[in-house]
């Protein structure tokens, strides 16, 4: 390796470290907001609708809520992250989403799980699905603003309550993941918007 490429390892790793250890703030409260919202417009939608609770449908439905939050929060992080982190914009990125990846895989994994070898187990995927949210949660609530935790415990308490009451009629109901995702990601945006007032 000649002192040129050690060289350029070496910066990349000093910004690595540095992602590591620096408050992620690229988080941006209009589209945590507006993923809440639209978290309770599924869930209205999918309670009045014929059909929509059926397994295919339900899970279609919140799958494709699932990636327009992720697009509307990752377009707005991308954004903010250019203006805040400047030079550590891509590192700061990569290590924001790299927490919350196991959890996304671990969410995909466990839905085809069930809807393969367990489909009249599907009512506990909801459940099952906020407490891998709140797991992302605490695992970057290091590198996010400050009462983070405080939401992951909220999407925690949320996935055994939403166990706990399906565990009677065992059917997939739209506001067990309607109500707790649009209450949290609203308060994430409210908790994301007083710090960026503090700064």
């Amino acid at each position: 390796m000649s002192d040129l490429d050690k060289a350029l390892a070496d910066i990349v790793e000093i910004k690595s470290r540095l992602a590591r250890s620096s408050e992620f703030l690229g988080l941006g409260p209009a589209a945590l907001a507006a993923s809440g919202a639209l978290a309770f417009c599924v869930a209205m939608g999918q309670s009045i609708l014929p059909g929509a609770t059926e397994p295919v449908a339900y899970f279609a439905g919140w799958v494709a809520t699932a990636i327009a939050a992720c697009a509307l929060i990752g377009a707005e992080m991308l954004r903010r992250s250019r203006r805040h982190h400047v030079g550590l914009a891509d590192q700061m990125i990569r290590e924001a989403v790299l927490h919350f990846v196991p959890a996304g895989v671990a969410g995909a994994a466990l839905l085809a799980f069930f809807a393969q070898f367990a489909p009249e187990d599907l009512w506990l995927v909801p459940g099952l699905w906020l407490i891998l949210v709140s797991l992302g949660i605490f695992a970057a609530a290091r590198s996010l603003p400050p009462g983070m935790i405080y939401a992951g415990a909220w999407y925690f308490l949320s996935g055994f309550t939403v166990l706990l009451l399906a565990a009677t009629g065992h059917a997939l109901n739209p506001w067990s993941m309607g109500l707790p995702f649009a209450l949290g990601q609203c308060g994430i945006a409210l908790l994301v918007h007083r710090a960026t007032e503090v700064r």
